[in-house]
């Protein structure tokens, strides 16, 4: 009786080896079909993703050349035209012309705290330097 027992279970032991190396076969078959089927998928992904890149590139450099440079260089212009009108229509110490502040330095006053509410300043148009201040403050 155990020879039987023994003798059956020999003979399941080698279909399960069976079952077990067709089932093997059957994964590295469909792990070859899996790599052949990457690397004809990939390959062709990777070159348009490269020329994709390329692309990319040469349509950076074409809007670096031709459109934000001349356009950084008319902003920088104009900044430059501003700059030198600010200057030239700017009175001594950075402050605008006709400011409270002139106003109130020109009579000897503290930071425009006691400016007049009302005073008109002229600039000659002879003299750049020349400014006149009129106050009708009554002092």
């Amino acid at each position: 009786m155990l020879a039987d027992l023994r003798d059956v279970s020999i003979i399941l032991l080698a279909l399960e080896s069976i079952v077990i190396g067709i089932i093997l076969l059957l994964l590295l078959w469909q792990i070859r079909l899996l790599v052949l089927l990457l690397r004809d998928e990939i390959g062709p992904i990777l070159r348009d993703t490269q020329e994709t890149t390329q692309t990319v590139q040469s349509t950076t450099k074409f809007v670096g050349k031709r459109v934000a440079k001349p356009f950084v260089n008319t902003i920088s212009f104009f900044a430059g035209v501003r700059g030198a009108l600010k200057a030239m229509t700017t009175a001594e110490g950075g402050r605008t012309a006709g400011s409270a502040y002139d106003a109130s330095k020109a009579r000897g006053g503290q930071d425009g705290v006691d400016a007049p509410l009302s005073s008109t300043t002229t600039i000659s148009a002879n003299t750049p330097s020349s400014i006149s201040t009129d106050s009708t403050s009554g002092q």
